[in-house]
């Protein structure tokens, strides 16, 4: 189960290849790139999901022979876009490690070097940097997590300081080592280049967005390697902590769907108990939005498919789920 990991122990640095899917979001994505090729990266591959904002001649023009560019016909979204990036930068380039970053997050000054450093055993199969807001603050929805239905002991304890995640404490940002960690984010993931051409493979793709990331990195504990947080390696991540459906409704139905198939994934046998702890939080989330047209049916969709692990809708179906009179 061990890959060679000498280039990461003292026979200089390692080559790792950025992966960056990108839609719609040009002006961000500059900034992206400009501090991404400021970097040491051997490689960088930019997945363009389709994007109508121009996105496709600005990238023509870039001339850094390091870029790497997909233009897509058609959106991929999040998880069909990473694992087309993925796939590309383990077959296409001289990469050791893949790093996964949205067009909305980006390395800070000196986190190659950071992971570079790392001495790294070779049972470890993925890294997870630390993820900042622009301000310094930790980003939230980018922190790791410890799956909590590895031991009793573990799920009492998580009901009695009634935690509302998963995710590690933000006391362990604060640590100058690395910690072991269950799942994470693709803002910032290290990942060895050899497990994606290998038993570990891509993304799943028809998850599209939300999720893909967790369940990839789970896939990873799963098949026993170990991925490892590293505060000292740092991202920033220029997003909001909440997700804002007054524009695209049909992002419901995939936090739903997929948060389902998540939960179900790690909670294993104890799935069921902990479910109804799932429909209380969708049904929240239902309340809150309840103002959007067809919510209910995009819920309840959600919901059905999420409970049989379908993820065979495409993305024309679940837009048109909402936009039915």
């Amino acid at each position: 189960m061990s890959l060679n990991s000498a280039s990461l122990t003292g026979q200089g640095p390692c080559k790792v290849t950025a992966v960056i899917v990108t839609y719609n979001r040009l002006s961000m994505l500059k900034t992206v790139i400009k501090h991404t090729l400021a970097q040491n990266f051997s490689s960088v591959v930019v997945v363009n999901n389709a994007s109508p904002d121009g996105t496709r001649g600005w990238l023509a023009g870039q001339t850094d022979p390091r870029l790497h560019i997909l233009n897509e016909t058609i959106n991929l979204g999040g998880a069909g876009g990473f694992a087309r990036g993925m796939d590309y930068a383990a077959r296409q380039t001289d990469c050791e490690w893949i790093v996964c970053f949205d067009d909305d997050a980006w390395p800070q000054p000196g986190a190659l070097g950071q992971f570079q450093s790392l001495s790294l055993s070779s049972e470890t199969g993925g890294v997870a940097a630390a993820v900042y807001f622009p301000d310094d603050t930790v980003c939230d929805m980018n922190r790791p997590g410890l799956s909590p239905f590895r031991k009793i002991g573990s799920i009492i304890r998580l009901i009695r300081e009634r935690k509302k995640t998963f995710a590690i404490d933000l006391a362990a940002y604060e640590k100058d080592e690395l910690q072991p960690v269950d799942y994470a984010s693709f803002v910032g993931f290290f990942v060895r280049a050899g497990l994606v051409r290998g038993s570990l493979g891509l993304p799943q793709r028809d998850l599209f967005v939300y999720a893909d990331d967790t369940l990839y990195t789970w896939k990873l504990r799963s098949l026993g390697w170990k991925i490892k947080f590293a505060p000292g390696i740092r991202f920033y991540h220029d997003c909001s902590t909440t997700v804002d459906f007054s524009r695209n409704h049909w992002k419901m139905y995939y936090i739903i769907r997929n948060r389902i198939i998540f939960y179900r994934k790690i909670s294993g046998i104890l799935f069921f108990p902990f479910s109804m702890l799932l429909v209380f939080s969708v049904f929240r989330l239902y309340l809150k939005n309840r103002n959007i047209r067809n919510v209910r049916r995009l819920v309840l969709t959600a919901m059905w498919d999420g409970f049989l692990q379908n993820t065979e809708r495409n993305h024309e179906s679940v837009v048109s789920i909402y936009e039915i009179s």
